[in-house]
């Protein structure tokens, strides 16, 4: 028999497997626009976000949010271990470090999909601009040597 150590790894491989493969079914299915079906993981974890774990949105600067949303999944959820956020011009940028979710993305990509679409951070900042009404066109490039990323919002002008 498994010991609870061996438990708890099998159903993390369980689980990285049914994401991954739900992940390239929806890629296969929908292209790039399946970037638009993860935006209802975004608006619910933001939801959350506000109503669990003190974010605030209203009046902040897009900047301010996303430094908000950064420290949330590091110090309250422990899915990074650091971040940054800066802003150039009209662009945003929110680098990851050490991201819980850097194996099961890997796993994404080997799968065929081109465009790690699942980012939960990516997901839930594109959630929180849009409803401040910054709609912003996102971006998402891997950085292997702090297992991270780095996420980019460019937003449009109205």
């Amino acid at each position: 028999m498994a010991t609870e150590e061996q438990k708890k790894k099998n159903m993390m491989r369980l689980m990285t497997l049914m994401i991954a493969g739900m992940a390239k079914a929806l890629y296969d299915l929908f292209g790039e626009t399946a970037f638009a079906i993860m935006s209802e993981v975004g608006k619910t974890t933001l939801e959350i976000m506000e109503q669990e774990m003190g974010l605030e949105i209203d009046g902040e600067t897009p900047q301010d949010v996303l430094t908000e949303i950064g420290r949330i999944f590091a110090d309250e959820m422990g899915f990074i271990e650091s971040f940054t956020t800066s802003q150039e011009n009209n662009v945003l940028t929110l680098k990851v470090s050490r991201c819980q979710g850097w194996d099961l993305t890997q796993s994404i990509l080997k799968t065929g999909v081109e465009i790690p679409f699942t980012c939960p951070i990516m997901n839930v900042c594109q959630a929180a601009l849009t409803r401040m009404g910054h709609p912003a066109q996102k971006a998402i490039t891997s950085i292997p040597d702090v297992r991270g990323s780095a996420i980019t919002f460019t937003l449009i002008d109205k």
